[in-house]
């Protein structure tokens, strides 16, 4: 599919800047794995006003590259295999309806707010990329851009080997729906507007630096 060959593409060339750099510059490679929370994808069907994603257990590697001495490129896969569930209008229940996989692939920065030879590294982190649905042809889209906010805490039991701890919230844009919009000067009118499903994760992984 061409989602995946351009998501191989931007890998690759993630990690040939990587290899490059290698030489004049650390990098890190963190395998992780955690939680990824909430998140409602507004429908309109006749049957379900809503499709709401289970939070579940989520995993993948993040690999951050230095720039600066306390800046860092940073990408990040995550992948969380869940369950879509839909919201009834008539009744107020939840429908189980089908399993599903949702992958984020982001790129963005790190900022560390301690120096880099420190052994206990607070830090900010944020990003942009796409959120790839495979709902198995349910939602009618795969897909949507996405980004995340959050920050952590990174500690070095060596030079080399170190663990990082990390919330984020990440949301991704979904389907489109209408709101009202007022101005002084052309008053007010219905627009198009992403909705958004909104996710928190709470992360765990073990760093190899290099």
């Amino acid at each position: 599919m061409r989602w995946r060959k351009l998501a191989l593409v931007a890998l690759f060339f993630s990690t040939a800047g990587v290899v490059c750099a290698h030489a004049q510059r650390r990098f890190e490679v963190t395998p992780f794995g955690g939680s990824r929370f909430g998140g409602t994808i507004e429908a309109s069907s006749s049957s379900f006003d809503n499709i709401r994603i289970k939070s579940s257990w989520d995993y993948g590697v993040m690999a951050d590259l230095d720039i600066w001495p306390n800046l860092q490129a940073e990408f990040t896969f995550n992948r969380q295999p869940t369950e879509l569930s839909g919201h009834s209008i008539a009744f107020g229940t939840n429908t189980d309806l089908t399993s599903a996989s949702l992958d984020m692939y982001q790129w963005g920065f790190l900022y560390s707010l301690r120096p880099p030879e420190a052994r206990i590294a607070p830090y900010i982190a944020g990003g942009l990329g796409f959120t790839h649905f495979d709902s198995h042809g349910l939602l009618g889209f795969s897909n949507r851009f996405s980004y995340n906010l959050g920050g952590g805490v990174k500690y070095f039991f060596t030079r080399t080997i170190g663990l990082r701890m990390e919330a984020r919230w990440s949301p991704s844009h979904t389907t489109t729906g209408q709101a009202l919009y007022c101005d002084p000067f052309f008053g007010c009118y219905q627009a198009k507007v992403a909705n958004k499903a909104e996710q928190g994760e709470a992360n765990l992984g073990i760093i190899f630096r290099f």
